[in-house]
């Protein structure tokens, strides 16, 4: 059933690990969300696009993960990691972004980003954390070169 033009319909199983995808690229929606859909014990529970969006989402539908680009139009991924890390329990939130720089990732730290990716070459770590997060010292937190 398609969902009407600016409304979330969901259904979701207590097991299933809860995820919500910001990202205003199309390509990169389709492209988790064709890898996200095939791990047995994770659930797509909405997307957005854009930074007020997916706030009001996020907190409504509470998430266990947010999968969240740093470039959005009308504001900016920080903006949407700073508001949702401010409310508890957090999600744990994915950055995935193009803009791969130690300053953003430094930042994103800062305001609580539990891991950062770059979408070039580290597309397929978010499958890995979805996957694998057992809630226990996750092996790809953000890490930072010397």
């Amino acid at each position: 059933m398609a969902a009407p033009a600016g409304k979330l319909c969901w259904m979701v199983s207590e097991a299933l690990k809860k995820v919500f995808i910001v990202d205003d690229s199309p390509i990169a929606l389709a492209r988790l969300a064709s890898m996200i859909s095939e791990l047995p014990d994770v659930q797509i529970i909405g997307q957005a696009g854009v930074p007020f969006d997916a706030i009001a989402a996020i907190e409504e539908l509470k998430p266990d993960f947010v999968v969240l680009d740093i470039s959005l139009p009308g504001g900016n991924g920080m903006q949407v990691l700073e508001s949702i890390k401010s409310k508890k329990p957090a999600p744990q939130v994915i950055m995935l972004t193009n803009f791969a720089f130690e300053a953003y990732r430094r930042r994103c730290v800062q305001l609580g980003a539990d891991y950062f990716f770059d979408k070039s070459n580290e597309f397929e770590k978010v499958m890995e954390v979805l996957r694998d997060y057992s809630g226990k010292d996750p092996q790809h937190r953000i890490a930072f070169r010397d």
